[in-house]
């Protein structure tokens, strides 16, 4: 079975916070939300530049994201969503899925506000505890 490099999974928690593992990609929530349903799309398998995905894999990823889009939705009444590819510290194709939203969301007793609105967001803010993360997995998961 074809799997992203340990130390990825490891970083990403891979074990506890995959919503949904595709053929080819997995959709698994960020340990850090720096908004609301703050998400990672990874290839499931070590790789890492863009140009080295197969066409196989781009083939399954409209359809990866239309399904990602969707559940974040449903879940979270998202404004935009961001995709980020940086790999500037994690050498590995993933995008941050960056759910945005223009006023506070209020969710898990909590008042979720994406201060980098309208910019782009700010990926060191929002460490949640795993409890919570738990909760938006679900939540993710059901829709």
């Amino acid at each position: 079975m074809n799997t992203a490099p340990d130390w990825f999974a490891a970083k990403f928690n891979l074990a506890d916070l995959t919503v949904k593992r595709h053929a080819f990609w997995t959709l698994s929530i960020r340990p850090a939300q720096p908004t609301l349903g703050a998400c990672v799309l990874s290839l499931n398998r070590p790789c890492a530049a863009w140009g080295e995905t197969t066409p196989e894999e781009n083939a399954e990823l409209a359809g990866v994201v239309a399904d990602v889009e969707r559940r974040l939705k449903a879940c979270f009444a998202y404004d935009k969503i961001n995709y980020l590819m940086l790999m500037m510290v994690d050498p590995h194709v993933h995008f941050h899925v960056i759910p945005r939203y223009a006023e506070p969301r209020h969710r898990y007793d909590l008042e979720w506000t994406d201060r980098a609105w309208p910019k782009p967001p700010d990926l060191s803010a929002g460490l949640v505890g795993a409890e919570l993360l738990e909760r938006i997995r679900r939540d993710v998961l059901s829709t």
